[in-house]
């Protein structure tokens, strides 16, 4: 049903599934990033286009995936605070986002995890040649 009323949701929805299934840890922690990231791309394409139908799709998606980050996140980790702070803080952005986007504070954000991002990669690729 939902791919005939919505194929590119139901391709986005089997991806998800397809790829939560073949994920270990490392690999959950980045695919919700890589989700979270994507979908604050869709957030932007569905403001510019006035569809408060897709916004508040994507914003639940958004906020399902932070959500989803703080609790993976291993408390004994370093930078666990760090990460437990700037996950609190960005859903509380994406909640307040409901009444009224700020497209310059959700382009930061996707920078921000483009960055965290790409430190996890390197970290793993460096845990993974050691």
């Amino acid at each position: 049903m939902l791919a005939r009323a919505r194929p590119g949701d139901a391709y986005r929805q089997s991806n998800f599934e397809a790829r939560l299934i073949a994920s270990g840890r490392d690999d959950l922690v980045l695919f919700c990033l890589d989700d979270l990231i994507d979908n604050l791309g869709l957030l932007e394409i569905a403001e510019s286009r006035h569809d408060r139908a897709a916004r508040s799709r994507v914003l639940t998606r958004c906020v399902t995936a932070l959500t989803a980050l703080e609790i993976g996140i291993d408390r004994e980790a370093e930078m666990a605070e760090s990460l437990a702070q700037f996950y609190g803080a960005a859903k509380s952005m994406l909640l307040d986002s409901i009444r009224a986007i700020d497209l310059e504070q959700i382009a930061q954000l996707r920078g921000d995890l483009r960055e965290i991002s790409a430190a996890f990669r390197a970290a793993k690729q460096g845990t993974m040649q050691a």
